[in-house]
């Protein structure tokens, strides 16, 4: 018998939007880089998956972000040579200010599958980078690669790495929702999908995407409160799943 979420996802209305989305033209223009890093060839066929899409892309803009790091750094030198380092270091911010990064407290990860120590150095201390060992990330850069996800947890889904909006967290985990799929994600403190809520089922005639985060608060909630009942209620009263798919749920009893 299928759990909730599975019927939620098997029942849903056709949907092709985020497949069209900028996110996977990006992810399908990009993904051969993942084959280059074995640690990370396994997300070369996240297309099956929009989670995995988002999973991939935010590796994929670390390695972007990377490179043009890299590259801008080494355009800069000639302020290393003249002992202007504040110049340096404010010339590099300035060609840099547009990547997309993950706030972590005070500190910006511009590439998430390095550490949090390595990534202060671009903001903090960048001249640190023209030297030895900082100088051999450039090419051979896999031993200090670290498992982002685990590392930074569900908050690095918060990002400018995804387009996903953060809803609630129970301390655990961190519901957030995408607009082009009309799909809640509970991701864990690894970092892990823990479970998708797929919204608006094939048996609705009309659906509303009107004030969805206020509508959705209360579905998360009961998720996040373990409470059956309220959850399957909230789904329904908040207009995100018909009267016949509330009836499919309650005799699915999953």
């Amino acid at each position: 018998m299928l759990t909730i979420y599975k019927l939620l996802e098997k029942k849903a209305r056709p949907r092709d939007a985020f497949k069209k989305s900028e996110e996977m033209v990006y992810f399908m223009e990009h993904r051969d880089l993942l084959t280059k890093i074995s640690h990370f060839a396994f997300l070369y066929d996240s297309d099956h998956d929009d989670f995995d899409v988002m999973r991939a892309n935010i590796i994929l803009f670390g390695l972007e972000n990377k490179k043009i790091i890299e590259q801008e750094i080494r355009s800069l030198t000639h302020y290393i040579e003249k002992a202007q380092k504040t110049k340096f270091k404010i010339a590099l911010k300035e060609r840099t200010v547009d990547l997309p990064y993950f706030q972590s407290g005070k500190d910006k990860i511009f590439v998430p599958f390095f550490s949090r120590a390595i990534n202060l150095l671009v903001t903090n201390s960048p001249e640190e980078l023209l030297n030895y060992p900082y100088t051999e990330l450039v090419h051979d850069f896999t031993s200090s690669i670290i498992d982002p996800f685990d590392t930074y947890g569900a908050d690095l889904y918060n990002s400018y790495f995804t387009r996903l909006i953060r809803i609630a967290s129970n301390g655990r985990e961190v519901a957030y929702f995408h607009y082009d799929t009309n799909t809640i994600y509970i991701i864990n403190d690894e970092g892990r999908l823990d479970c998708k809520i797929v919204l608006f089922d094939k048996y609705m005639k009309k659906i509303s995407n009107s004030h969805m985060l206020e509508r959705i608060r209360p579905v998360v909630d009961a998720y996040f409160a373990n409470n059956r009942e309220e959850f399957i209620e909230n789904l329904y009263k908040n207009a995100f799943i018909s009267a016949k798919m509330k009836q499919l749920i309650a005799r699915n009893k999953r």
